[in-house]
């Protein structure tokens, strides 16, 4: 058939002729373009009105999906969203499920929330973009003020005005924080009582008195006191099932719970994304759980130039889920093991567990999941595997997921003024680099696995911290030994005792200055560098002997020391030495060089 194109006419009158020709017409080849992103006023919802939003803005969604539009459109302005206005989903004000390959454009908009519901949820999506918004809530879910008054078993709060109270308020966790830094305390409170809530009465206007039915230290009058009503479970935005997810120019001021949340999805984005306490106000923290937070993903995990300011808890925390621990042998092929705290954590068929001990954390085989199910507690999950157990399998022994694991790829992002870590990593392929890490209570950067409490896993790999400053880490209530610190916990909060839980670690080019710990504090680790460090002022005020380094290695092998600078003199008052290679490594791996100061 020749299709040259003659003298005068285009290939595409051509390619009509014989799509003409054959009996198709061009209507029924060629796909009408999808309508443009569905206007939230079109749908009823009115900016800047005070009114719930709700409802108009779940069926501009709806449009959106029916119409198979380009997205959901906010002119610029600010829209109201209460808890319960949605009568199909009461503490959720908007979920989003099973839309594919929109954009949602918040143009710069505020988002208001009010009560205590999440903003948004997306189940079973893919290729969305949310941007241009500033999520927050019109009475924070804490309340902040001036110790006043402490009892035996109890303590009294004068609440800033701009935080209304009436008494009956329960506090699920309390920080004390310095009035004229607004930091968090050194070596200060941290009450957590998420079960059994401390409660309160109004003893004058705007003074709340505060039972403690718990032993703790002296809360010391004149400093000020964070009280979180609700800490974690109503998130900002989060990611259920879902690939190719990004978070573009997203504030969060607040939410009663975390900020960003990934949980088994592939491929989530966070750039330019901030998560800070509200500028020019008293607000002391933002989200009251973490700022990130990564369960059972895949793919890629990036976030670039973020800011996370001031979280109630970890700013990122990445893992590939939960250990479950082995409670019994029901056959060659199956088992019952559940979480420590009883959450549900159910791998796939096809997903390969890693079988290891509590007290080694070291693996010794792999099960690959045939089938699994929920036993009717709700707790107990039922795992078939495709091959028989291996016979040195017993009670007592964990399964942690070795497929869900994403790549993460973390750069020139700032975190400050944070409760807990600035990073949390529990999982095999990460880069941090090119990052600031400020004010920072706990760790800078923590790579953990513990079989004491939280049972998340896995051991990591692969890591890569790079050229990033640490500026006053681990200073406050719930401090890690390092700033940068690689700790195996097992039960009894002992350190794990062998080589091999973590592998290959690289930790090179970053300043660390000032922390009352030391600055890189490895253990249970094969293979790691650590070169190019500048180390100063660490172990100012040394919450134990092993803490009095700049570096402490210990239960390890493989370790190359080159090129770091971190002479005795420039460290704090409780450095003790700058390097501290404890007995239980096997010494003649680990090599230094070409380093000053030690």
């Amino acid at each position: 058939m020749n299709l040259a194109v003659s003298p005068g006419r285009t290939l595409a009158a051509c390619l009509a002729f014989l799509l003409i020709g054959m009996g198709v017409s061009q209507s029924a080849k060629a796909d009408p373009d999808p309508p443009a992103s569905i206007d939230v006023t079109a749908t009823g919802a009115v900016p800047n009105d005070g009114q719930d939003d709700t409802l108009a803005v779940v069926a501009a969604f709806e449009k959106c999906r029916t119409e198979k539009a380009q997205g959901v459109l906010f002119p610029k302005g600010r829209y109201d969203f209460h808890e319960g206005a949605n009568p199909k989903s009461p503490r959720m004000s908007l979920p989003v499920v099973d839309m594919h390959g929109i954009v949602i454009n918040g143009q710069g908009s505020e988002f208001i929330f009010h009560g205590i519901t999440g903003c948004s949820s997306f189940g079973n999506c893919s290729g969305i973009t949310v941007k241009n918004a500033v999520i927050d809530w019109e009475r924070p879910p804490f309340s902040v003020g001036t110790i006043t008054a402490t009892g035996d078993d109890w303590f009294e709060v004068e609440v800033f005005p701009e935080f209304p109270v009436k008494g009956g308020e329960t506090v699920q966790a309390m920080m004390d924080y310095e009035p004229d830094t607004g930091l968090p305390c050194r070596h200060g409170l941290d009450f957590y009582c998420l079960e059994n809530p401390m409660q309160t009465e109004l003893v004058r206007p705007q003074v709340l008195r505060v039972r403690t039915a718990f032993e703790h230290p002296p809360v010391t009058v004149g400093k000020l006191a964070v009280l979180r009503h609700q800490v974690y479970a109503f998130n900002a935005c989060t990611s259920v099932h879902c690939k190719n997810m990004t978070f573009e120019n997203i504030t969060v001021y607040t939410c009663p719970g975390m900020g960003f949340i990934g949980v088994n999805s592939e491929n989530v984005t966070l750039d330019r994304c901030t998560v800070q306490p509200k500028p020019g106000t008293r607000r002391l923290i933002s989200a009251t759980a973490d700022g990130s937070h990564f369960g059972g993903c895949t793919g890629d995990i990036i976030l670039r130039d973020c800011l996370f300011d001031g979280q109630g808890d970890d700013a990122i925390n990445m893992k590939s889920g939960l250990f479950l621990n082995i409670e019994q042998l029901v056959d060659e092929h199956t088992v019952l093991a559940r979480h420590n705290l009883n959450m549900a954590s159910m791998p796939d068929p096809g997903d390969t567990m890693e079988l290891m001990p509590q007290d080694t954390l070291l693996a010794y085989g792999t099960v690959r999941v045939r089938s699994a199910a929920m036993e009717p507690d709700g707790h107990t999950h039922r795992l078939v595997f495709e091959e028989p157990i291996p016979k040195e399998v017993k009670p007592g022994d964990m399964l942690a997921n070795a497929s869900k694991l994403p790549r993460a790829r973390i750069t020139n992002c700032t975190f400050q003024r944070n409760r807990a870590r600035g990073m949390l990593i529990q999982i095999r392929d990460t880069v941090v680099e090119g990052c600031t890490f400020r004010d920072i209570t706990s760790a800078g950067v923590l790579i953990i696995a513990e079989t004491v409490h939280f049972y998340e896993s896995i051991p990591a790999r692969h890591v890569v911290l790079r050229n990033n400053t640490f500026e006053h880490c681990n200073y406050g209530a719930a401090m890690a030994r390092g700033v940068i610190s690689i700790e195996g916990i097992t039960p009894g909060w002992k350190d794990a005792p062998l080589p091999g839980v973590f592998r290959d670690i690289t930790i090179e080019h970053n300043k660390i200055d000032r922390s009352d710990n030391t600055g890189i504090f490895v253990t249970g680790t094969d293979t790691a560098l650590i070169r190019g460090n500048e180390i100063i002022a660490m172990c100012d005020k040394p919450t134990q002997d092993r803490c009095a380094a700049a570096i402490h290695i210990e239960s390890s092998r493989n370790i190359r020391i080159e090129g770091n600078q971190a002479e005795q003199a420039r460290q704090g008052a409780g450095c003790k030495t700058v390097l501290e290679l404890s007995a239980n490594n096997i010494a003649d791996t680990i090599t230094t060089a070409e380093n000053k100061g030690f």
